[in-house]
């Protein structure tokens, strides 16, 4: 049995558990999923590439670290929680990473050498993509947060 008399209390009691969650509509968790998945895919492309060892534990970490903040921030944000401002800040680092390793170690120069083409874009090209979404994510998270302080709702 109830004490609610009609649909209108419980609509209202709806609206106060909504008020409480600092995210009720899970804004940003797809940005945390597309951060997961790159991550993923860094640790698969470490496989299918003909790449050297230096590459190879580069791509490893880089796609790991990808993958457990990205499924920090989807965790988080599944949970009505807002986002973390730092590990979406972490994945946008780790882009940049990705885009200036190449570039800063030359074709041949080790850490990052590629031994062919496609290992060498792809790290530029997920960089880039992580670079966007993390920066972009930090953002967000960050707009979420202030939001939520300024509704009195707990982060």
């Amino acid at each position: 049995m109830s004490n609610r008399d009609t649909d209108a209390e419980y609509e209202m009691d709806e609206e106060v558990d909504r008020d409480i969650d600092p995210n009720p509509h899970e804004r940003g968790k797809w940005l945390s999923g597309i951060i997961a998945l790159l991550g993923v895919w860094m640790l698969a492309e470490a496989f299918l590439f003909d790449i050297v060892a230096s590459q190879f534990w580069n791509d490893v970490i880089v796609g790991a670290l990808l993958l457990a903040v990205g499924a920090y921030n989807y965790s988080r944000r599944g949970s009505d929680r807002v986002g973390s401002v730092g590990a979406a800040a972490i994945a946008a680092l780790l882009g940049l990473w990705l885009v200036a390793a190449p570039f800063l170690f030359g074709a041949g120069g080790g850490a990052t050498e590629a031994v062919n083409d496609a290992a060498f874009w792809n790290d530029i090209v997920v960089g880039l993509i992580a670079l966007v979404v993390g920066a972009f994510s930090a953002y967000a998270a960050r707009d979420q947060k202030r939001e939520a302080q300024r509704l009195g709702r707990g982060t």
